[in-house]
């Protein structure tokens, strides 16, 4: 068998306009005061993986490119839906908007800049305007990273193949609570939805300014 992830060749996108989705780093998914600690769902190496998604923030402001931050958030009880069933913990607690669950880690680096998105599932395009963001600021290249690994980071990135947009997967800046699960992920998503890379790869990208089309590429 190949090895676990592919390492492809990321300097064929330098120039373009990114965007860089950072995905549910919310008190309540990574915090060990929120709701999936409690239920046993443990973030490894949260420290590390903070650092790396400031990394990546920065790169992508200093090379003029969008930061969107997602958030999961429900209004009520009704709005969880099924996944209250399938995950009993979060019926009655756990990302309600306006609470400090839902809130983004306090470690994280977030500018005004920065765009927020929130959603009610685990895909960034479920019931959300990026699709119509992205079109805005003609992009089609995303870097996605964030947690967890093989629940709403994946979904994002399926759902971005499904609309022809590239993108790359910083596997140390992805987390999740199964290390196995997250290996498999991260290779799932290495197959055809997406090219996992280094977060140094990433950032080699998101340091690169999109380049001005000429008037006869317009």
């Amino acid at each position: 068998m190949s090895s676990v992830h592919r390492q492809p060749e990321i300097s064929h996108a330098y120039g373009r306009r990114v965007a860089l989705v950072l995905v549910d780093l919310q008190n309540d998914f990574c915090h060990p005061d929120g709701v999936f600690h409690r239920a046993g769902l443990r973030l490894a190496e949260r420290e590390r993986l903070v650092e790396c998604i400031n990394t990546l923030a920065a790169a992508a402001r200093a090379g003029g490119h969008l930061v969107m931050w997602t958030k999961m958030t429900w209004s009520d009880d009704r709005e969880v839906g099924l996944l209250a069933k399938r995950s009993p913990f979060l019926a009655h607690e756990g990302l309600r908007r306006g609470t400090w669950g839902a809130e983004l880690l306090s470690e994280l680096d977030v500018d005004e800049t920065d765009e927020i998105i929130e959603k009610p599932r685990f895909s960034a395009f479920f019931s959300t305007d990026i699709d119509a963001r992205l079109q805005a600021a003609t992009i089609e290249t995303l870097v996605v990273a964030g947690v967890r690994t093989d629940f709403c980071v994946e979904s994002t990135v399926r759902d971005a193949l499904f609309r022809d947009l590239e993108v790359f997967v910083p596997a140390d800046a992805v987390g999740g609570y199964v290390a196995d699960l997250h290996e498999h992920s991260l290779r799932l998503m290495g197959t055809v939805f997406a090219s996992v890379v280094s977060t140094r790869d990433a950032v080699g990208l998101l340091q690169q300014s999109p380049v001005q089309a000429t008037p006869q590429e317009v």
